[in-house]
């Protein structure tokens, strides 16, 4: 039986006035465009059965001539209660397009923002400047009492990283000055050396530092040592787990401990705790990156996370809805878009299953750089959309990807030495899964977004 999606994302344009220092744009393979009229058109059959239509990219969705149409022919064709919303930087809005929006019936827009002060702002968002997106929000409100219009609603959408992430209580202060009614923070996405130092969460997942810190308050009560600091922990990790491909080796038998260099009668006491977390670590299917776990000291994590309290606090005291992300990734990995029966579209017509996906670039993940290809179903400009939505490729695509059986590369203790992770061009997974989705942030719950 045929099916629908129930969201669609929509790039309207993948080109941009500003040049964000976090942008996946500029390391994104492909070349960048509109959506032609033709092409957004060419959707509107498929409207009536959609419950939501989110306009968002890469690019900024303002640069787009034909925004304004395409969002009223958006929402004559959606059923009653369908939504339709908007994400933009607000640097193009004024006073003809601030009203242009607001009587075009569009129900969200989200303003990206990610600073308080002028000069985080200013630092991050090159090429805009804080007042000018604020004076496209005030001219947003004023078209909206002007017009007598309770839509849109207004957002913010904040990536959160080591320099701006102080300012998230402020943001939230600011936000109610301006009328904002909901914030969605997000994690960062680094594609370079450089913004990958500016990441705030953790790289191990939460059932493994949850099993080897029981492992360490263990330890403590017989006055022992974890920290493993006098053995290999490299080598020990390879007696434990055995080498790749980890799918046979997840239920390995017992290590051999006398194999590790250094081994006496004290590092056995060591081993033989380790063996008790690691056992209940394999009854669960959690791999533990003990070379990871042991450098691990979870101050940062515990910083930020007063700084989200508070914020939440604010938020709360101001009835404003808060959306955080984790700091720690989630052992219990899911895709969200399949779950949620998301589809996406690029400028050019072509149906992309995810996020991840969506565009080729590179990026770094567990702080390891990680080469992306887009992959798509078909284009909605020689194919209908519902014929690509339930071809066998795509229905193939989401019940694999449904059921996540994916290699664990992001607990996995050999991914650094990995060829499948490492390579100029991801080929295949240790379980041989041709799809990049066993370290993917968003299905590790790290990355979110409209």
């Amino acid at each position: 039986m045929d099916d629908i999606p129930k969201k669609l994302n929509i790039e309207v344009s993948s080109r941009c006035n500003l040049n964000c220092i976090m942008c996946i744009r500029e390391v994104v393979k492909e070349e960048t465009g509109d959506m032609t009229l033709e092409t957004y058109k060419a959707l509107l059959p498929v409207f009536p059965e959609i419950e939501t239509v989110n306009l968002i990219g890469i690019g900024e969705p303002l640069m787009n001539e034909n925004l304004i149409e395409m969002i009223r022919l958006g929402k004559a064709h959606l059923p009653p209660n369908g939504t339709l919303s908007l994400t933009t930087n607000a640097t193009l809005i004024n006073r003809h397009i601030a009203e242009q929006l607001v009587s075009s019936g569009i129900d969200d827009v989200v303003i990206s923002i990610d600073g308080a002060t002028a000069e985080t702002f200013n630092a991050i968002r090159k090429g805009a400047t804080l007042d000018e997106v604020l004076r496209g929000i005030q001219l947003l409100n004023e078209a909206k009492k002007k017009l007598e219009s309770q839509t849109p609603r207004l957002g913010f959408e904040f990536v959160a990283m080591k320099r701006n992430v102080a300012e998230l209580p402020q943001l939230v202060d600011l936000a109610a000055q301006h009328g904002i009614s909901f914030i969605i923070v997000t994690n960062l996405l680094p594609h370079t050396e450089e913004m990958n130092q500016q990441i705030l969460y953790d790289s191990d997942s939460d059932l493994a530092i949850e099993l080897f810190n029981e492992a360490k308050a263990e330890s403590q009560t017989f006055g022992w040592d974890l920290s493993l600091d006098d053995i290999e922990v490299e080598a020990y990790s390879n007696a434990l787990f055995g080498i790749p491909p980890l799918k046979d080796k997840m239920r390995s038998t017992k290590p051999v401990w006398t194999s590790v260099p250094g081994f006496n009668e004290y590092m056995e006491k060591q081993f033989r705790l380790l063996e008790k977390i690691v056992t209940s670590a394999r009854e669960q299917n959690v791999l533990l990156n003990l070379k990871s776990l042991v450098s691990r000291d979870g101050t940062s994590i515990a910083q930020v996370s007063q700084i989200f309290d508070q914020a939440s606090a604010k938020a709360q005291e101001l009835s404003i809805a808060l959306d955080l992300p984790p700091l720690i990734p989630r052992t219990r990995r899911e895709c969200g878009f399949i779950r949620d029966r998301i589809a996406f579209v690029s400028w050019d017509g072509f149906v992309r299953p995810c996020h991840n996906l969506y565009h080729s670039y590179t990026c770094y993940v567990n702080h390891r750089e990680k080469s992306i290809t887009s992959v798509s179903f078909g284009n909605v400009l020689q194919q209908d959309f519902k014929e690509i939505w339930n071809s066998r490729e795509y229905r193939s695509f989401r019940r694999y990807v449904d059921r996540f059986d994916f290699a664990p590369c992001g607990d996995c203790p050999h991914a650094d030495g990995c060829y499948s992770i490492v390579a100029p061009v991801f080929r295949k997974d240790c379980y041989d899964y041709a799809l990049p989705c066993g370290d993917c942030p968003w299905a590790r719950g790290i990355l979110q977004c409209m």
